[in-house]
């Protein structure tokens, strides 16, 4: 539950981090953003057993 706790502040943190960055990276966001989410639905599943076979069902 910590990792799912602190996750929003380094999500927001890289989508920051990526939009300020001087090299033209700013189409890096919403992938970025994605795939963090993603990975945290991922987390939650396993986390709660009930969930899982109606999560991984759907991918």
């Amino acid at each position: 539950m910590i990792l799912i706790a602190s996750a929003g502040g380094s999500i927001t943190d890289l989508a920051r981090g990526l939009w300020r960055d001087e090299s033209g990276r700013r189409w890096l966001v919403p992938l970025a953003v994605f795939l963090c989410l993603f990975g945290l639905i991922l987390v939650l599943a396993t986390t709660v057993e009930a969930l899982a076979p109606f999560i991984y069902a759907i991918f």
